[in-house]
């Protein structure tokens, strides 16, 4: 790619590691940038701490001073006349007269001429800043910039494949004006099989005005569904073969013309992070963790139920084992099911694999509480479709669900996030009237809410209609008092579904089919101050 433009750069190259465009921008390309760009395996450090902690192991922390990228961190996989690269390069197609776009990336300071040329963005910035100015020219497809860099390059200095697939994925840091993309570059030789490297397995980041963390397996990079087919021997594992020989990787925007602003600020690899699956697209995005604050839980911990400590269940005994059946077993334990036994076609796609038994252990552990993707399809249902998940409350001795008096709790406190309102249900013995309910608003950002028993009712078709003719106002004054009679005995059936639970379940329902993203972290119950009144908000506990 851009062979044109560097073939013209080619004597100046052994002086500089780029050639400077006509704004005074030294420019490279994925395959063919900075020659002299070398550098061997033990000038590039030691492996910094990870700022992730053990999710995620460093490849730039620009914070550190990292002005190139550590991808010696397999150097043991490279060849004698191999050596590491990592130096930071830009792509625009404006570079390219063959494509006949005009882009170009807009720099904040004045670039330095040696091999780390974007080292004075990085020190000004704190990571990769800057604009891509994006112009379509006569391109017959939407201009791109991008910036990225080499694994490693041979004794020649042109780009070489690295097997890096023992990274398990990587982690990237930014903000963005545009969606943009994550790009994995098989280099020129690969390049005619991937329409000139335009559909090479990307996974695509979403547009971010505040620092966003995103973590890919490799199993989430795939390519372009508008390349209608896939190179021989390309349509199965995409991401992890082509991370067995990766030549570089680039963070990409694709857009209408115009200018859009972005920050590059770490770069990680997955190594001892989040495992590997390997059907992302049965399983949700599988592998992407998202820090920008929204669909994140904070590992807080609760009463009945700290994730972090006690992953697969609810303490449901904790201040009920007074009032417990004789012989009763704690249970506490998740499940989850769908609408399938009434003709729906709901699902749920975990960010991970499960573990035995259906598990949820290893979601658990990922997302600091359960948490995925509520995929929602009515079929022949005649209810709205859901999926739902809950915990047991007892059970006997040979493992059939007992009712617990969980009255004392007070209430059911979440720490949740979902795009749709959940559905709180408890689970009784005695269905005729239907299950109490209460209702967690959406959010997408993680937040504490408590629901006493006063927050739950019965369906609206458990208060019977009144059937007297209305006459007069005397007739309306029966109705009244009918209705205020059945709403105090729906109350005290309220009241009395919490000494008889069998489980506590969340249901995840709209009338709309779709994908909604939810997650429910710790629980706890309601606390009682000094006077007697109940503590809503647990600002004091959390």
């Amino acid at each position: 790619m851009n062979s044109k433009f560097y073939a013209a750069c080619g004597a100046m190259a052994f002086g500089l590691a780029a050639c400077s465009g006509e704004n005074g921008d030294i420019t490279g390309t994925s395959t063919e940038p900075n020659p002299i760009a070398l550098i061997s395996s033990s000038s590039v450090g030691n492996l910094s701490s990870s700022s992730f902690g053990s999710r995620t192991v460093d490849l730039w922390d620009p914070l550190a001073g990292d002005y190139h990228l550590n991808t010696v961190l397999y150097a043991a996989r490279l060849s004698a006349n191999e050596q590491a690269d990592g130096h930071w390069f830009w792509e625009a197609r404006g570079a390219d007269e063959n494509e006949g776009g005009q882009s170009s990336i807009v720099w904040p300071v004045a670039l330095g001429s040696d091999a780390d040329s974007l080292s004075t963005v990085i020190d000004s910035c704190q990571g990769i800043c800057g604009i891509a100015d994006l112009k379509k020219g006569s391109m017959t497809m939407q201009p791109f910039a991008a910036v990225g860099f080499v694994m490693a390059r041979d004794a020649a200095g042109n780009p070489t494949p690295v097997d890096v697939s023992d990274w398990n994925g990587v982690c990237i840091s930014y903000t963005s004006d545009s969606d943009a993309s994550l790009v994995l570059d098989l280099g020129d030789s690969l390049g005619a099989l991937f329409y000139d490297g335009f559909a090479f397995p990307a996974a695509s980041l979403p547009k971010a005005v505040n620092p966003v963390t995103k973590c890919f397996n490799w199993s989430y990079f795939k390519i372009p569904s508008w390349k209608k087919e896939n190179p021989d021997g390309w349509g199965q594992n995409t991401g992890l073969r082509a991370a067995k020989q990766l030549v570089g990787l680039m963070f990409r925007i694709q857009n209408e013309p115009g200018q859009y602003k972005f920050d590059i600020k770490y770069f990680g690899t997955k190594a001892d992070g989040v495992p590997e699956v390997e059907d992302p697209e049965s399983a949700g995005g599988a592998g992407v963790v998202d820090s920008s604050g929204e669909f994140v839980l904070y590992g807080y911990d609760g009463v009945l139920w700290t994730p972090t400590k006690n992953p697969d269940r609810v303490k449901t005994s904790y201040y009920a084992e007074n009032v417990w059946p004789k012989n009763a077993v704690e249970d506490g334990r998740w499940y989850w099911s769908t609408d399938e036994d009434v003709g729906g076609m709901s699902s749920v796609k975990w960010p991970v694999a499960l573990g035995a038994e259906n598990s949820l252990t290893p979601v658990v552990e990922l997302c600091k509480g359960v948490c995925g993707v509520a995929s929602l399809k009515k079929d022949s249902s005649q209810t709205d479709p859901y999926v739902s998940l809950g915990f047991g409350i007892a059970k006997d001795a040979s493992g059939e669900p007992l009712p617990v008096d969980i009255s004392n709790w007070n209430a059911v406190c979440f720490e949740y996030y979902s795009e749709i309102p959940i559905r709180v249900e408890l689970v009784v013995s005695d269905t005729s009237d239907g299950l109490p309910w209460a209702k967690l608003p959406s959010s997408r950002m993680a937040v504490k809410r408590c629901l006493d028993w006063g927050h739950f009712r019965l369906p609206k078709d458990s208060i019977a209609p009144y059937e007297g003719e209305i006459n007069d106002m005397s007739d309306v004054t029966k109705m009244m008092m009918h209705g205020s009679y059945e709403a105090s005995r729906i109350e005290e059936k309220v009241e009395n579904a919490a000494k008889q639970t069998i489980s506590v379940r969340l249901k995840i329902q709209d009338e709309v089919d779709g994908d909604y993203r939810f997650g429910v972290g710790a629980i706890n119950m309601m606390f009682i101050d000094e006077n007697g009144a109940l503590i809503r908000d647990w600002q004091t506990e959390w």
